[in-house]
């Protein structure tokens, strides 16, 4: 559980609407969640394995610049790059697997400007354990995650109504495309294409959340043109959405996260289901602490992330991060 940082401030204040959620984000895939409560859980469990599938073609996690100068990333999959098949792994889909043949041959002879390294993160700076459910705990809150697991999440979910928002504050944000071991300076870390950015996670977590029935709006405007004001700009349009859309219950923030070390070298934080890598995951939540005020309901956020995270664990005990 993570104090707001000072762009979220401004989002939990907002005790009309935003508050009355329960709010989650997840790294590399980092999901914002807000909810009230789950009987959503099974298949929040089912979204997140398909976005760490998707998110790890080779999660390299790139450093954000928070600067009004950061540069969109060049994209990958122009026409004026040939096509052919690179790349032969039946389980990404196909649309991905054809940005990662194209990158093979774009990036072919670029330059190696520093290595990336594969890390677990399951249980990294965790200030909190409870039968494999690790907790990162920042605030001045204390957390008991027995009692969390006891609580109750069941909310009414009209299936003829949009249950769930997605969203991504940090549009932009892409993934390395090689499993390469080192990154090039020639791809950049943001892009405008859907095809390649957070927009891509955020549609394949809407498919599987239809296939079980639940209702669904993508929101896919780009919020972070200007990498400074992202949040202020993704509240206001979630906020007219909320207010579009009362029967959702749920709103995911989904990101890319960034780990990089001081010498260049970039982290991604993997593990493998079924013989496969997969990103690994980060559900962050925020609470009522310190500056942030106004932000009553942030305990059904941390006891569905627990809840969440329980049922996760249970079967994959390394997908998810503290």
């Amino acid at each position: 559980m993570w104090k707001r940082a000072d762009n979220m401030k401004k989002r939990t204040n907002n005790k009309e609407t935003i508050s009355e959620h329960i709010l989650i984000m997840i790294l590399p895939l980092i999901l914002l969640v807000i909810v009230f409560g789950s009987g959503l859980e099974k298949s929040f469990e089912t979204i997140l394995y398909a976005g760490a599938y998707l998110s790890s073609p080779e999660t390299m996690l790139l450093k954000n610049k928070e600067t009004k100068s950061d540069s969109i990333g060049e994209m990958v999959g122009s026409d004026t790059v040939e096509t052919q098949s690179v790349i032969k792994v039946s389980s990404i889909p196909e649309d991905v697997l054809e940005l990662m043949n194209k990158a093979e041959i774009q990036y072919k002879n670029s330059s190696q400007d520093g290595k990336i390294v594969e890390k677990d993160y399951s249980t990294l700076n965790a200030t909190s354990e409870y039968k494999g459910i690790y907790v990162k705990n920042t605030t001045s809150k204390k957390i008991n995650i027995p009692d969390e697991l006891k609580k109750s999440v069941n909310p009414i979910v009209d299936k003829n109504k949009p249950s769930v928002l997605i969203f991504h504050t940090h549009t932009t944000e892409t993934y390395e495309l090689l499993d390469r071991g080192f990154y090039t300076n020639d791809r950049g870390p943001r892009s405008e294409n859907s095809k390649e950015n957070m927009i891509r996670v955020g549609e394949e977590i809407c498919k599987v959340l239809e296939s079980r029935g639940i209702k669904t709006i993508h929101d896919k405007t780009i919020y972070d043109e200007l990498y400074n004001g992202a949040y202020e700009r993704s509240r206001e349009g979630i906020t007219k959405i909320l207010k579009e859309n009362p029967s959702i219950k749920v709103v995911i923030d989904v990101h890319r996260d960034a780990i990089y070390l001081k010498d260049g070298t970039r982290i991604k934080t993997t593990t493998e289901i079924n013989g496969k890598k997969a990103a690994q995951i980060m559900i962050l939540t925020g609470c009522e602490d310190g500056n942030v005020k106004n932000f009553p309901d942030w305990e059904k956020n941390l006891t569905f992330a627990v809840q969440l995270q329980n049922k996760i664990s249970s079967n994959n005990p390394k997908l998810l991060r503290p």
